[in-house]
């Protein structure tokens, strides 16, 4: 999944992929990650690392800059040497708009009516749940301002 890279860098480049296409690619000082069994940050030079991710929060921390944040859906993540790649559906928060997770909530719970096989079945749910997540992260957000 991840290539090696320069340890020198001092930055550790963060991939994320939705199975459809790439979100973002970027070199960052670092990243916390919803790992299933907690909230992980990840630096240059980590372990090696393999793990399930839940829904939730990316958060990635750049010097001198705000941290950006992705919302993500489950999946999962690998860290070798200085990179981060991370799969799982998922988008920039502050891009997200409530009509169009609405839009693609009511798609996908269109689609898991439909007759498919396991997996498919399973990447759907993965998406509906997702979607919802998505929705209370907005509602969480609006109460807050």
């Amino acid at each position: 999944m991840a290539e090696e890279s320069n340890p020198e860098t001092g930055k550790i480049r963060v991939k994320i992929t939705c199975p459809l296409f790439p979100v973002v690619e970027m070199e960052v000082d670092s990243v916390e990650i919803p790992a299933w069994e907690g909230t992980r940050t990840i630096v240059p030079n980590q372990a090696p690392l393999f793990c399930m991710l839940r829904e939730g929060r990316v958060v990635i921390y750049q010097e001198e800059h705000l941290p950006i944040v992705y919302l993500i859906s489950r999946g999962i993540c690998e860290v070798r040497r200085d990179i981060c790649s991370i799969l799982a559906w998922g988008g920039r928060a502050d891009r997200i708009s409530r009509e169009q997770i609405e839009n693609q909530l009511t798609e996908a719970e269109l689609m898991s009516k439909k007759v498919m096989s396991g997996t498919a079945r399973r990447e759907v749910f993965s998406r509906i749940d997702f979607f919802k997540s998505v929705l209370r992260e907005l509602d969480e957000n609006g109460k807050k301002k």
